[in-house]
């Protein structure tokens, strides 16, 4: 082997050992930031602001079904996320004088 090629293959291999202790601590920094940031997020399901967020989510939800009944639109829309919302059925008391009969008038 001549020397330029020892050179060259000892080199490479530093390298390589370089970039795998690399690897690794940027792979444990980053368990670690994740860890936090889950520690975080459990902690705000957890607390008033959580218990808040899921409330005013089924508001939100139960409102945009209010509106969904009457609105195609809407309803598409929830369709996209799988909410299915069938739509409003026709009061029957919304009937003119003509079609009452003598005991409704």
């Amino acid at each position: 082997m001549k020397l330029w090629q020892y050179t060259t293959t000892v080199v490479l291999s530093v390298m390589c050992v370089g970039l795998s202790a690399a690897i690794i601590i940027t792979s444990k920094s980053n368990l670690a930031i994740q860890e936090e940031i889950q520690g975080r997020q459990q902690k705000l399901n957890n607390g008033v602001l959580g218990q808040q967020a899921q409330q005013i989510t089924g508001n939100i939800l139960q409102d945009m079904a209010a509106v969904a009944a009457k609105n195609e639109k809407m309803r598409k829309l929830l369709s996209q996320y799988g909410y299915n919302i069938p739509a409003a059925p026709q009061s029957p008391s919304k009937k003119t004088a003509a079609q009452k009969t003598p005991e409704e008038i």
